[in-house]
């Protein structure tokens, strides 16, 4: 059964079933489904389940058939629960399933459901847990509140109401604190919360921060053995021995660009012109030379599977020792890197490859916003005399780095719009200032480089036949493809039919210089699959590459750090099938875990820089503010201010009554017409938040 999803497996079984005239028996639907003998024991199992859930049924002469009861039955997860009732996101799309509490059987939020779908009496639809398939996640977050001397919880997500409070005398949890608490079933059938963790003021993004990370599962300390490996191996520094076999590259002209506040700099660049057009040099830090397999810091690596950033905040994916320190590429400093060098005629087309073990030595450290300095002619005299010795460099990349972006335009690479944020805290860790994330040409310049490299990288891999962890991207779902077509009708672009990413690319910018820029560009997100890691190369949609991986930030991540080992081995001449006998369960597991802790990360960065967020409005009560509507619901719309920042007007507080979405860009009236769309100007007044949700409510200045 190799290769079937469950789904897949039951919908064929449930086809042959009702192809049967007179029942199907085990041995004939087993050959039937070409199901092999050391599969036939789960193949049962899969028909028994089945015949629980439902979907077809076991007759008195033991065939199968179809099920009389006629439901359906879906794959879904909790998303919300009410009071007295819930909801569940069935996994194929569609509208959510209304569950009522006493068909809830046991199932909590965030849980992956088997959901019988039936009728009331009045026609309605809705659904009864048949079977919880696999748990989500235990901990929850929320706020303690006091209702007449009472103490309850009101829960951040998932869950819409306050639950009754269990906690230990020892937490002494007040009105106001920040909780993460799990939820359990009492013996009446109310959902009761369990504290677990104390925090302190719900009113602090910080406070809040540390209750998301604890609740997504993300560890914040190191192992005492991973922290003391990693001072002897700062303490210990470059040794003769680590050099040994390494191509010296110290006298070459290498240098790093990144952020002013980024200390774990992992990438370093540079460029020759050669007789044929140029090689890029893209050298990463070496990281794998010192994270040794299962030691104590690659398993503590494994569990968290990337670094997390918010705010000014990096909970790390490896020790500061080391992500900081002795594998930063600072300047100055010997670094042990793996150069790829990417040799590209003149008009940049790829033309070779080679991997080399290097040592460089960084000339400068670079800064995104200084050199959109000296690009854009701003720089005064101290900025052009810091990079006086790359200047020349610098100007050949600019160019390079421009040609690399008008093919990956030519390829339809789409230009999706950013909504970014910068945060800027105080000594106490209190936000200050928020600003929208620009992107310069230095920035651009990296991107491209890098993207260079992963791709180079991803290729050699392929060619050479090894494991490996690739970064991929499928193609879009077709249905969502067409709603994003009926969108772009009935918003008037010319645009309409997406047979590939040339064409979403065409409506991106389209769209570009109109007020539906940022809502076509959240659609087109939308209408794509997440892209992940995966052991096999399916190619990258998005980027409309067949070879793609990252290779460029082992410091953050492990997928990359996982590649780096591997590729170590192969130019290291350890033997093909030696590496395959050793890395094929490796890159399975490695791609599983960095897809799904990546995700993790994602959610726990929106959250805990929503938390900021709220807590910086905080501090405008009362203020009004010209903002851009960015998206409009059944519930209100939603108005971004020019610093990045989203709050809800809700329905109820517009002027107007009888408002309706109409399921694309607007709220209108009851003769259709509109009344509020995305890319209106709105003066809305800041009239509260809730930092510990993260929610920041508007109303409209009239």
């Amino acid at each position: 059964m190799a290769g079937r999803t469950d789904k897949d497996l039951r919908n064929r079984i449930k086809q042959l079933v009702e192809n049967g005239k007179s029942g199907i028996s085990y041995d004939r639907l087993a050959s039937l489904m070409r199901i092999k003998k050391k599969d036939r024991a789960s193949f049962l199992f899969t028909l028994a389940s089945m015949v629980r859930d439902g979907e077809i049924e076991r007759n008195k002469k033991g065939k199968y058939v179809p099920s009389k009861k006629k439901v359906r039955v879906e794959t879904a997860k909790l998303v919300a629960v009410q009071k007295g009732y819930g909801f569940a996101k069935p996994e194929g799309g569609g509208e959510d399933i209304f569950i009522p509490g006493k068909y809830m059987n046991g199932a909590l939020p965030g849980d992956t459901v088997r959901v019988e779908i039936g009728k009331d009496r009045d026609g309605r639809s809705f659904g009864y847990v048949l079977k919880v398939l696999s748990e989500g996640k235990k901990l929850y977050t929320g706020k303690i509140v006091e209702d007449e001397n009472l103490l309850l919880v009101f829960p951040d997500a998932f869950i819409r109401y306050p639950l009754a409070v269990k906690q230990k005398k020892e937490l002494a949890a007040k009105p106001g604190d920040k909780v993460s608490f799990e939820v359990y079933y009492n013996r009446f059938g109310e959902m009761m919360a369990d504290v677990k963790t104390v925090y302190g003021n719900a009113d602090s993004a910080k406070v809040c921060a540390d209750a998301i990370l604890d609740a997504a599962g993300i560890p914040t300390e190191f192992s005492e053995a991973a922290v003391d490996l990693a001072k002897t191996l700062m303490e210990r520094g470059v040794t003769p021995e680590d050099l040994q076999g390494r191509e010296d590259l110290r006298d070459m002209t290498i240098f790093t660009i990144d952020g002013a506040d980024a200390k774990d700099l992992d990438d370093a660049i540079s460029l020759d012109e050669t007789e044929n057009g140029w090689r890029l040099g893209v050298h990463i830090a070496d990281v794998s030379h010192y994270v040794k397999e299962n030691s104590p810091l690659d398993k503590e690596a494994r569990k968290r599977g990337t670094s997390v950033y918010f705010a000014d905040r990096v909970v790390p994916m490896l020790p500061k020792e080391l992500s900081n320190g002795i594998c930063s590429l600072n300047p100055n400093e010997d670094k042990l890197t793996m150069s790829a060098f990417i040799d590209m005629d003149k008009n940049c087309n790829f033309i070779g490859f080679a991997l080399r073990k290097s040592v460089i030595r960084s000339c400068v450290r670079g800064v995104y916003s200084e050199v959109n300095q000296l690009f854009n002619g701003t720089a005064g005299d101290e900025l052009k005399a810091k990079y006086e010795k790359v200047v020349p460099t610098l100007l050949k990349m600019r160019d390079v780095a421009k040609k690399l972006k008008d093919k990956a335009i030519l390829r339809g690479t789409m230009d999706l719009i950013s909504s970014e944020a910068v945060f800027t805290l105080d000594e106490n860790g209190h936000p200050i200032d928020i600003r929208k994330r620009t992107m310069g040409e230095s920035e651009e310049l990296i991107e491209q480089f890098m993207i260079a490299a992963n791709v180079a990288v991803a290729e050699y891999a392929r060619k050479h036949g090894i494991p490996f962890v690739y970064r991929i991207h499928d193609q879009p779902d077709e249905e969502k493809l067409a709603v994003l077509s009926e969108i772009a009708v009935r918003l008037g672009f010319k645009t309409r039919e997406f047979r590939n990413t040339s064409d979403l690319r065409a409506l991106m910018e389209e769209a570009r210089e109109t007020p539906y820029a940022r809502m076509i560009s959240d659609r087109i997100l939308r209408s794509m699959a997440k892209a992940r890691y995966s052991e096999v190369q399916t190619g990258h949609y998005g980027l409309s590459l067949a070879d793609y991986c990252h290779f460029t930030s082992p410091i953050r991540r492990y997928p990359d750090l996982a590649i780096h080992r591997i590729l170590s081995a192969l130019i290291g001449k350890t033997h093909k099938d030696e590496i395959i006998k050793r890395y094929s369960g490796f890159v399975k597991e490695a791609a599983e875990l960095s897809s799904e802790f990546e995700i993790r990360a994602m959610n726990a960065e929106r959250d805990c820089e929503a938390c900021y967020m709220a807590e910086y409005m905080g501090g405008f009560i009362g203020s009004e503010f010209e903002g851009i509507i960015s998206s409009v619901s059944s519930f209100g719309l939603f108005v971004e201010l020019p610093n990045s920042v989203e709050g809800l007007v809700r329905l109820e507080s517009l002027p107007e009554s009888g408002l309706e979405y109409d399921e694309i860009a607007s709220l209108v009236d009851r003769k259709g017409r509109k009344v509020y769309s995305v890319g209106d100007k709105m003066k809305i007044r800041v009239v509260g938040t809730d930092v510990s949700a993260g929610l920041i409510d508007f109303e409209p200045v009239l």
